[in-house]
């Protein structure tokens, strides 16, 4: 029998290395989806291929191969540790009402018979994101017809009146200014120079132009830090701890339990749906009566099914096993809590587990976990990311460098700012050598403003 020639070799090698591509992309594309995600992403593959059938998720108990556990380092410490969260939420009020809840509590109070509460309720369905009243009067009376309202500008504005008085304050205002001036108290003393402030000197603030504002309201600057001090605390935008339009609840993709004997690192499954291969078509396939045509066509779909499950099998095992790996490292974060990270590097954990730093990074991107202490965005437990060299090769964690520039800027002169060059030589000075630029990007992150806005006037 005649050997294949050196061309042939080569020419099947390629034509399997062709295959084996699109099911290496399609691996890391399911690797790199959250479990937030990935459902809408199935549901997308199974309705282009019929082949792949979507079950019910499975359980967040843990799954064969989806679970590992390890013991603490301390006896007692995870006990300790979840002892000591679920003292915190005992102690920890519920969630904040949604708007939509807050304010029918508040509506009920007025009474069905109240001819401006079904006013109120259209109201509310007009109201944007940052809970302002954008629409004119005019097309709020259109709108209201359209609703079923007997169109009355004087219902309007006394239903736009009662609104405002409701809570969250400032809801229903026309911009940001009026959503301000709302959440002032009319009994206020400081009131006429708080409304003054808003309506007439905005830019100027703006400008950091205190001195100036200071003089035409003929205050002193202590006396103008205190009320700025008092805007400072007001929200410009009424609903932004309850807009209803705001950011889903986090999913996380891993948990992690203490079990009494450990902590156990769990996948969740339950996110999103279990996925397998359609046995009628796979049935199909196997007819030897079918076409050669007909066959090659549900094989191909057959294997981008089978695709597709492993790849989200793999997903799991791949998860699971980074997250392990980072846990044993973050062990003390697990026992004593958030205030106990350890510096660790991707590329470290890459090494240890024997993988490329790639795909510890796609591993991590975009997902949570749920611990003891809360939930936590799994790129949070790398904390020399931003961190610098120490040395000996030692790494300081970024939150440590981050609050070596908050020290540095809360004990300047506040007459004279630092610049971020002068704040990177005062690290410098320290041993802690940082890049201007990142000294800007950590300032920014601790909401410290740039050194002109910080200038105070004593």
């Amino acid at each position: 029998m005649d050997r294949p020639s050196l061309s042939q070799g080569l020419r099947q090698r390629g034509e399997q290395q062709l295959a084996l591509a699109p099911r290496m992309l399609q691996s890391i594309e399911v690797l790199r989806i959250p479990a937030c995600d990935l459902e809408s992403y199935l549901e997308q593959v199974a309705a282009d291929n019929g082949a792949l059938v979507l079950g019910p998720p499975q359980e967040a108990s843990p799954a064969a191969g989806q679970h590992s556990s390890f013991a603490p380092g301390t006896r007692g410490a995870g006990r300790e540790a979840t002892e000591r969260h679920d003292e915190m939420l005992r102690n920890h009020p519920a969630g904040p009402a949604s708007l939509s809840e807050q304010v029918a509590l508040q509506l009920a109070d007025l009474g069905d018979d109240d001819e401006l509460t079904p006013w109120l309720h259209f109201l509310l369905g007009c109201l944007d994101e940052a809970g302002y009243l954008s629409v004119s009067d005019e097309r709020l009376l259109e709108l209201a017809a359209e609703s079923g309202l007997t169109p009355d500008a004087g219902l309007l504005g006394l239903a736009i009146a009662r609104l405002q008085t409701l809570e969250p304050r400032g809801l229903g205002a026309r911009n940001a200014i009026e959503a301000l001036l709302l959440q002032l108290e009319p009994s206020d003393p400081d009131y006429a120079d708080l409304c003054r402030l808003l309506e007439d000197f905005l830019e100027e603030l703006a400008q950091n132009k205190l001195p100036a504002v200071a003089r035409a309201m003929e205050l002193d600057m202590p006396g103008l830090q205190t009320l700025l001090t008092r805007l400072g605390g007001l929200e410009m935008r009424p609903v932004a701890a309850l807009a209803e339009s705001g950011a889903e609840a986090i999913r996380p993709d891993v948990l992690v339990d203490w079990t009494g004997s450990g902590f156990e690192v769990r996948v969740d499954r339950s996110a999103f749906p279990a996925v397998s291969v359609d046995e009628e078509i796979k049935a199909l396939a196997r007819r030897p009566d079918q076409e050669r045509e007909a066959r090659d066509w549900f094989r191909q779909r057959l294997d981008q099914a089978r695709w597709i499950v492993e790849a989200v099998e793999q997903r799991g095992r791949t998860l699971l096993r980074v997250s392990r790996a980072l846990f044993h490292h973050q062990r003390a974060f697990l026992e004593e809590g958030p205030g106990h990270l350890l510096p660790l590097r991707m590329h470290k954990l890459a090494q240890d587990l024997g993988i490329h730093v790639s795909t510890v990074s796609r591993t991590v991107s975009g997902k949570h976990v749920q611990t003891p202490w809360g939930i936590f965005p799994l790129r949070h437990f790398f904390q020399a990311a931003g961190g610098t060299e120490e040395p000996g090769g030692a790494v300081a964690a970024r939150g440590d460098v981050r609050d070596e520039v908050r020290r540095v800027v809360e004990a300047e002169d506040g007459s004279a700012p630092l610049s971020d060059d002068a704040i990177a030589a005062a690290l410098s000075e320290r041993g802690r050598p940082l890049a201007r630029r990142t000294v800007a990007k950590y300032r920014r992150e601790l909401g410290i403003p740039s050194s002109y806005r910080r200038r105070r006037f004593d």
